[in-house]
């Protein structure tokens, strides 16, 4: 059965469809998800994920579309490992050791240390980014402090994503060579 036979069976809501899908693309699926987290039982989590939510969409897929199913479910799989590590960084910030573990439980709270320095860093950022260009600081804003991806700048600014990467690599470098300069 070809790739295109299938995911028009899937559309129509057969369920064997969908489980050849998923027998054709799993070890890829789980392959791509464990480049991206260290752990298998993470990467078996966001393989499920992925499966899940193409299922979910795959009404919505485009069989014309130039790059075909196994990019459309590339895609999707990179954005459960994405926010996979997105929640595992909120709910664990970095990686601890189970000695640490073991431990008493750091404050919630930063040392007053850690606030200054945290203060003086956002400060010196701050002053440098109003070194940028216009075009540049709108750019860095966009990436860095509304955390949007390079496609979702491209259309708030209406540009292409190659201008937006090269605004970003600019801003960088010049950003680069200030702090560099303050040292």
């Amino acid at each position: 059965m070809t790739e295109r036979m299938m995911v028009e069976m899937a559309k129509a809501g057969r369920a064997e469809a969908l489980e050849q899908i998923y027998l054709r693309n799993r070890d890829r699926i789980f392959h791509l998800a464990l480049r991206y987290v260290r752990f298998p039982e993470d990467a078996e989590d966001i393989a499920q994920d992925t499966f899940i939510k193409a299922f979910d969409a795959i009404s919505t897929f485009d069989l014309n579309m130039g790059s075909g199913f196994p990019a459309w479910l590339n895609q999707i799989c990179v954005h459960c490992a994405i926010d996979h590590l997105r929640v595992r960084k909120r709910r664990w910030g970095r990686t601890t050791s189970l000695e640490a573990l073991a431990q008493d439980p750091p404050s919630a709270l930063p040392s007053p240390e850690q606030v200054a320095v945290g203060r003086g860093i956002r400060r010196r950022v701050r002053n440098a980014v109003g070194y940028l260009s216009p075009r540049q600081q709108a750019v860095f804003s966009l990436r860095y402090i509304e955390q949007l991806d390079i496609r979702q700048i491209a259309g708030r600014l209406g540009c292409s994503e190659g201008n937006v990467r090269a605004h970003l690599f600019r801003s960088a470098s010049k950003l680069k060579g200030l702090f560099l300069a303050e040292s």
